[in-house]
């Protein structure tokens, strides 16, 4: 009797043994750790309602166009120029210009569907068709005829497509660190992003370390990029649908005007580009240069992806004397 108990006790000590071996404990650790920061990055949408009053202008305003509650900002007065923000950003990003140009001109900046406190499309399509589209119609809801154009990234390859197929609607053009030329590759991020039913992970988790990451991307000096802007970059994405207009935008496969059209701009044209920028090489600021007839460029040491944000006191100089003729 004495025996078999001693058998059973050695044999629940090595069954226990097994289960708690290292290999074990590490697998078991690694499972409870990524369940832990999946609970701690989840994140239900939240109304936009409750970032109105805080992520709104004086001059704020709001507008149906194409079924989409649009938020726009119109100051000053003057010529019109309007400014089309980048991907992953918002009007915000046009402040610093906004306060300047406002003395001379009348200034409107928009959050394009999917962006800032703008509805998402509610077809979720996000081709170079709807923006382009989206732009036209926004342009009638504010019975503006014709315009000047100012774009970053997303916001300058808006602005090139559509002063390429409507040159009779496009004063003067504004191009910053504008897509085109460069070689379409995918980060991880975009590639989760455009991963059937891992993409759907992406609608709730949304790590605020990856928001820094990706603007510590955008910046060329780190130190710019504050906690305070982290938050509102973080705070916007989760309101409703953003994050799968950013899943839906990653699905789409050739988001890209033909780059042919870029001869056919012939408004005047202003090429701005950050020396830093390690998303779309300054290499093709001289592409666009090559390609658009008269095109004026200028390109800023120690300035990343978006110069009008990180460096606006220089960049808004020259585009008031853009503006103005004086170059």
């Amino acid at each position: 009797m004495t025996t078999l108990s001693t058998s059973r006790r050695v044999a629940v000590v090595r069954k226990w043994l097994g289960i708690l071996s290292i290999s074990r404990l590490v697998r078991w650790a690694i499972i409870l750790a990524l369940a832990w920061w999946i609970y701690d990055n989840w994140h239900e949408d939240l109304p936009a309602a409750n970032f109105i009053g805080h992520y709104t202008f004086p001059d704020s305003k709001f507008v149906q166009v194409d079924g989409m509650d649009i938020h726009y900002r119109t100051s000053g007065k003057g010529e019109p120029i309007l400014l089309l923000h980048d991907a992953q950003s918002s009007l915000h990003t046009w402040a610093g210009w906004t306060d300047k140009l406002v003395e001379k001109q009348q200034v409107i900046s928009v959050d394009l569907p999917g962006f800032g406190l703008s509805a998402p499309h509610p077809q979720g399509s996000y081709s170079a068709f709807m923006y382009a589209s989206f732009l036209d119609s926004f342009l009638q809801k504010l019975n503006l005829k014709k315009v000047s154009l100012a774009g970053c990234g997303l916001g300058a390859q808006i602005a090139w497509q559509f002063a390429a197929e409507s040159p009779q609607r496009v004063d003067k053009l504004i191009l910053l660190n504008a897509p085109g030329f460069e070689e379409k590759s995918n980060s991880p991020i975009d590639w989760l992003a455009s991963t059937p039913v891992i993409n759907r992970s992406l609608w709730k988790v949304t790590p605020r370390a990856f928001v820094r990451l990706s603007l510590v991307d955008v910046w060329a000096d780190d130190a710019l990029v504050t906690d305070s802007l982290v938050q509102r970059h973080f705070e916007l994405s989760l309101l409703p649908g953003h994050r799968k207009a950013f899943t839906d935008r990653a699905s789409v496969r050739d988001n890209r005007p033909p780059i042919d059209l870029i001869e056919r701009i012939t408004a005047p044209t202003l090429i701005l580009w950050g020396a830093e920028d390690t998303r779309i090489s300054p290499e093709h600021a001289y592409d666009f240069h090559k390609r658009i007839r008269g095109a004026v460029l200028k390109i800023y040491r120690n300035t990343g992806h978006w110069p009008q944000e990180e460096n606006p006191e220089q960049t808004v100089q020259d585009v008031q004397a853009f503006l103005e003729g004086r170059f």
